[in-house]
């Protein structure tokens, strides 16, 4: 998306722009009127940089990715929040929430844009077949759940044929689908939503969700959970089935439903044409970028939220000490472990010596003279006996 927006300033609005990645910086030409970071990651970097004002994309809220094994990277995605940067969503929830997090924070919503040369709605909708359900996420991030998808999909009682597209095939050799497609470009993309009848997406993090938007711009209606950033597009019986989080049976239920009433799925198809056809382009897009480009620059810089980078700083020291201390408890565990380790190895060593002593002792007493002579004795009783 940054890409396809610098080659749309340059081109349409006659603005200069550079794209540059982290190994990038050293080639930057002079002084900037604006920089614009689109990961977390490259909000840093906006200070290596000559510009007069700094803002930052936002795809979602990043910390979001990370769960508690990796707890100094939430942090740090959240600290961007609090830079003396403006913001610029791809969803207007987005600002709803920053502005929550941060007052005063300033936020422009910029929608991404769909290629409608390459997504076109030329499709029919088959009244009869199998229900062509195309899973769309990553299997390798448990957020984009991937796995209640073809959950729900097995589970259908009418007949189905399933595809996984995913952007690598990592985690995906044991999803058990009818096929998996991976690294397709955007006619691909556009193809396989055409031959699809229904697109199912039950993520529970998204900024957006854009395969959703691309879908309806073929006709292709779509099974979602209510993830943040559907509700931009998404209208429960009208172009698309809403169902609930952790509720296979639920999906399952709603799958088969547009399996067996092909009237409601004509019905959200067309619905997915209408919501497609007020969805910007991607010139459009870009134009209104530029718009907030412009509208950014004739504002006051902003000021950082000192109150928050504070904040954000307590609870940097808190988890260090907290990782510290957790480390030393570990080492200290491992130590008395491996102690024990070495007393049962001792005392082994002992208990195969005092072993060995017993039956060389055995041996000596086996092999003795009154030993011999005490076993004979005891088996001529034994035949006296049975005389």
């Amino acid at each position: 998306m940054a890409a396809a927006h610098a080659r749309g300033l340059q081109r349409d609005h006659g603005v200069e722009t550079d794209l540059l990645t982290l190994d990038d910086l050293g080639e930057a030409r002079g002084r900037y009127d604006l920089a614009i970071a689109t990961w977390w990651q490259t909000v840093p970097a906006l200070w290596q940089l000559d510009a007069v004002r700094r803002a930052a994309l936002l795809q979602s809220f990043e910390q979001r990715f990370y769960d508690r094994d990796a707890p100094f990277e939430r942090l740090s995605a959240e600290c961007t929040l609090a830079m003396a940067v403006d913001f610029i969503g791809v969803a207007p929830w987005m600002r709803h929430v920053l502005t929550e997090l941060r007052e005063g924070a300033r936020c422009w919503v910029v929608p991404p844009g769909i290629d409608k040369q390459c997504f076109t709605a030329a499709r029919d909708v088959r009244r009869e077949g199998p229900l062509r359900v195309l899973i769309e996420g990553q299997p390798s991030l448990p957020f984009k759940g991937v796995e209640d998808a073809v959950e729900a999909v097995r589970a259908m009682r009418e007949p189905a044929q399933s595809t996984l597209v995913a952007l690598d095939s990592a985690a995906a050799d044991d999803i058990q689908v009818d096929r998996v497609l991976t690294g397709l470009n955007p006619d691909a993309m556009a193809a396989l939503y055409r031959e699809s009848d229904v697109l199912i997406k039950l993520s529970r993090v998204e900024g957006l969700g854009l395969a959703p938007v691309e879908a309806f711009h073929t006709g292709l209606p779509c099974v979602v959970t209510p993830f943040t950033g559907h509700e931009a597009y998404a209208r429960h019986g009208e172009n698309a089935l809403v169902v609930g989080f952790d509720d296979p049976a639920g999906t399952s239920a709603a799958l088969d439903l547009l399996a067996t009433d092909r009237d409601l799925l004509a019905q959200l198809s067309a619905g997915a044409a209408e919501t497609a056809a007020s969805w910007p382009s991607s010139a459009e897009s870009t134009r209104l970028l530029h718009e907030v480009v412009l509208e950014l620059l004739a504002e006051a810089p902003p000021r950082a939220d000192e109150a928050l980078l504070v904040r954000m700083l307590a609870l940097h020291t808190d988890l260090g000490r907290g990782r510290i201390h957790e480390t030393a408890s570990i080492e200290g565990a491992l130590t008395v472990a491996q102690e024990l380790v070495h007393e049962l190895s001792l005392s082994r060593e002992e208990c195969r010596e005092m072993l060995e002593e017993t039956r060389a002792e055995l041996v000596r007493i086996q092999g003795s003279r009154a030993y011999r002579l005490g076993r004979a004795a005891k088996q001529a009783g034994k035949a006296l006996r049975r005389r």
